[in-house]
């Protein structure tokens, strides 16, 4: 019978209470064991250089070393998985968004108040979010040089393709920064991105691209017309389309409250499938890491369209789950 390999987990936080009560929720689940716990950054990177824990839990606001600290520390020096679990995303998603730039592998947000049945509404979420964590390799968290695309491009007026559309979830945020500091300024057709990230960090997540990137990065807004070289992230309050006027042909955002089998707000299918209804051979879909089956479907919609479909390979994706399916499928 197969035995499934306990994860070993490090708990930090700067409050004795909160070790002890997200420890005993973890140890719920059979497969996970809490090997130590730390009490700021600076322990938690001992504590990782001697134990070699396969998760870390994160908080962020700690007093002397906080989490930033750690994240940068330990991927510097011995890449581990780290789940960001802290309140901070009440009050400073961008926070949050630097933790995720700086090697963390996905954010659970702690309940405001530190009752524990106010923290145990999170259990569940927090035991997955452990669970998918451990599925990534040290390999894949060892932070690359940051370069942006300086070179100078010259584009057909007539060019193949009309618009990008991208999907991602888990480790997404990094993969679509790499490929953003990749293209030039004067791209020439729009990006539209569905990454799956909790809503109230979608704006710090654009402002910190369009700061960082040659493209201009927006919050895509409901009836706005698709701009050329304009990346839009779709908001995650609602799932984003795109429709176009029969009569003018002009083709703009659109937001429906349609729900889709595999992800809602946002669902990369639902952006997928109106691209592909509109620009058919003329688009480019790409499906980078994540979890699960969204965007699946909205790629296969493209390539049967005629356009030109990527997905992220296995050694590049923080979780091979939907290029991989994707790849097994198409």
């Amino acid at each position: 019978m197969f035995t499934p390999k306990l994860i070993r987990v490090i708990v930090v936080d700067d409050s004795s209470f909160m070790r002890l009560v997200v420890s005993d929720i973890l140890q719920q689940d059979s497969q996970i064991i809490v090997v130590d716990t730390a009490k700021d950054g600076e322990d938690a990177y001992q504590k990782t250089v001697n134990l070699k824990p396969d998760v870390i839990i994160l908080d962020l606001v700690m007093q002397d070393y906080d989490g930033l600290y750690a994240v940068k520390k330990i991927m510097q020096t011995v890449p581990t998985p780290i789940v960001i679990l802290s309140s901070e995303g009440n009050v400073h998603p961008e926070s949050v968004v630097d933790a995720l730039n700086a090697g963390a592998v996905s954010f659970v947000n702690k309940p405001r108040g530190i009752l524990q049945s106010k923290i145990r509404e999170i259990d569940s979420l927090l035991i997955e979010k452990v669970k998918i964590a451990a599925q990534v390799t040290a390999e894949k968290l060892t932070p690359t040089t940051k370069k942006i695309n300086t070179n100078p491009h010259t584009f057909e007026k007539n060019t193949a393709y009309h618009i990008v559309v991208i999907g991602a979830s888990t480790g997404g945020t990094g993969a679509i920064e790499h490929i953003l500091l990749n293209l030039p300024s004067n791209f020439p057709l729009p990006i539209l991105i569905a990454q799956h990230i909790p809503d109230k960090f979608v704006r710090s997540f654009a402002e910190r691209l369009d700061h960082l990137v040659p493209l201009n990065v927006k919050v895509a807004q409901e009836d706005e017309l698709l701009t050329a070289g304009i990346v839009y992230i779709a908001p995650c309050y609602t799932n984003m389309e795109i429709k176009q006027n029969p009569a003018s042909q002009k083709i703009r955002i659109s937001f429906t409250q349609e729900k889709f089998t595999h992800f809602n707000h946002p669902s990369i299918d639902c952006l997928m499938f109106s691209v592909a209804k509109i620009y058919q051979k003329y688009a480019i879909g790409i499906l980078l890491t994540g979890m699960g089956r969204d965007g699946v479907s909205g790629l296969a919609a493209i390539k049967q369209a005629g356009g030109f479909t990527i997905a992220q390979d296995e050694k590049t994706s923080i979780i091979f789950g939907m290029p991989k399916v994707v790849v097994n499928c198409l």
